[in-house]
């Protein structure tokens, strides 16, 4: 086993500290690391490609992003989810165990599809499909289960039901289920939507959020219980 194996094994256990970032960036084939200090990685996570995860985003064990992957402030994986290709997280999303975004795909125009045959037969190339990147917005929740397919663009404040599979573009603050996945209803109506698309909260800095602490923990049923938040005047981080 050489040096770059070994280093990516031990470092896939460790959880990817940040003090290795710079070992792994020159000596590691394949892996270009823009990690925050304060980003949480468990250990038996497997990174590949182009990672970038932002501060306080959390990956639970058994995780593996492989491709051009951004991950937005705050954003959850729960374990062993799969992010394969193109793919950008927005901020404070909920990604539920088994989760998977596939952004690639096999060719089925060819005789085969099985990429080792074309590498160590053929020695050749499979090259992958793909209908564009897989786009989730701010405040997402996705499922348990749920599978993301190629050229998906997730909506802010969207919610993906356990087990769906998702096929084709999720507007926002709709909750979808199923196989391929519907829209079932909305969180909220129309007026709220608007104004929380407006509001943007999640550009803000955390002192901002706690100051609107009460906005948070209120449960919206109409436009009014959306006030004018305090610190509206402050930049947005």
């Amino acid at each position: 086993m050489n040096l770059a194996s070994t280093l990516d094994r031990v470092l896939s256990t460790a959880g990817y500290p940040s003090v290795a970032h710079g070992l792994i960036n020159r000596y590691v084939e394949g892996i270009e690391l823009e990690v925050a200090r304060s980003a949480r990685v468990s250990s038996g996570c497997l990174f590949r490609g182009s990672v970038d995860l932002g501060p306080r985003t959390r990956v639970s064990r058994g995780c593996i992003l492989n491709g051009e992957v951004t991950v937005g402030k705050r954003t959850n994986f729960e374990p062993n989810c799969d992010v394969i290709g193109a793919v950008e997280f927005g901020r404070y999303c909920a990604i539920a165990k088994g989760s998977t975004f596939q952004q690639t795909n096999h060719d089925t125009r060819r005789p085969s599809l099985q990429i080792r045959l074309y590498d160590e037969v053929l020695d050749s190339e499979l090259p992958p499909t793909s209908s564009g990147p897989i786009t989730i917005g701010n405040d997402v929740w996705i499922g348990v289960d749920a599978t993301i397919l190629s050229g998906v663009t997730v909506g802010d404040g969207a919610v993906i039901g356990a087990g769906s599979v998702v096929t084709r573009d999720v507007e926002p603050y709709s909750v979808v289920g199923g196989v391929p996945a519907e829209r079932i209803k909305w969180r909220f109506p129309r007026e709220i939507r608007e104004k929380l698309l407006e509001l943007e909260w999640w550009t803000w800095d955390e002192a901002r959020i706690r100051r609107n602490r009460d906005f948070f923990e209120r449960q919206l049923a109409d436009g009014s219980d959306i006030p004018t938040p305090v610190g509206t005047t402050g930049e947005n981080e």
